[in-house]
């Protein structure tokens, strides 16, 4: 039994010309051929790990500083009519 390509599998699930049964089997037979090429590529990767470049991180926001503050509070003038 060959399995058939995604896009004719959706083409022609699409067009009612396959059962639930053939798409089921269709599938298993795709993730039977995707299996050994993933753990190839998890076995890759934890093997020789890249070194990537971690994201820049912005420096620290210095802390602010107290200012001055007048403890008499300045009033505001109204203006005479």
């Amino acid at each position: 039994m060959a399995a058939h390509s995604l896009d004719n599998l959706l083409q022609r699930w699409g067009l009612d010309q396959l059962t639930t049964e053939q798409a089921i089997g269709q599938i298993l037979q795709i993730l039977r051929d995707f299996e050994p090429r993933i753990l190839r590529l998890e076995q890759t990767v934890t093997a020789s790990p890249r070194v990537t470049a971690s994201p820049a991180t912005p420096p620290p926001t210095p802390a602010p500083t107290p200012t001055a503050t007048n403890p008499r509070k300045r009033q505001a003038r109204r203006r005479a009519r």
